[in-house]
């Protein structure tokens, strides 16, 4: 090794040490709370047990993975078959999906004949969903612990199953058995 080779791994070196002090931070259980979620429902859902939800507190005991995006965002449509992926892992799990459009119940049916998305929708068209959970862009995704906590706000396509597993780690040793 020579003079020039120094920097080169010295940089290489710093690179796996931050991966390595990211990944230690991801993984670390049980998940950390960012805070209590909003406890606002959706007035009107699609392929759900019932055409609304009046509080997500209805949901307290399961994970709740809450994302919100659009027809238009190309980056939404990128993300829909990995997150149809993620919900099918968890199928008989107690995990929630729920797409938040603003957009008409019209325009998302529509876009729904070519673009399937398996979990439920919510249509929000005044935007307040967005509002209140302070989303500015999408897509945007939030998991929800089975106690109404936070524990995760990350873009969709960052999202890993081993987040929502974190999630599920925080229901209580009973109801962990139980489902």
């Amino acid at each position: 090794m020579d003079r020039t080779d120094a920097p080169v791994l010295i940089f290489l070196l710093a690179g796996a040490i931050l991966l390595t002090l990211l990944f230690c931070a991801r993984s670390s259980n049980p998940a950390k709370s960012l805070g209590p979620a909003p406890e606002m429902g959706i007035s009107s859902l699609l392929q759900a047990p019932s055409p609304s939800l009046s509080s997500l507190r209805e949901l307290r005991g399961r994970a709740v993975v809450l994302e919100f995006w659009a027809t238009w965002c190309d980056s939404c449509r990128e993300t829909i078959p990995y997150m149809n992926k993620l919900r099918a892992a968890f199928s008989g799990r107690p995990v929630v999906f729920i797409s938040v459009t603003n957009e008409t119940r019209e325009k998302v049916t529509a876009f729904l004949r070519d673009n399937p998305i398996t979990g439920w929708i919510g249509i929000d068209e005044e935007g307040r969903l967005q509002r209140v959970w302070g989303v500015t862009g999408v897509p945007q995704v939030f998991i929800i612990d089975p106690l109404g906590r936070i524990t995760l706000k990350i873009s969709p396509s960052f999202l890993y199953a081993s987040d929502i597993e974190r999630a599920l780690m925080a229901a209580p040793q009973k109801k962990r058995i139980m489902q």
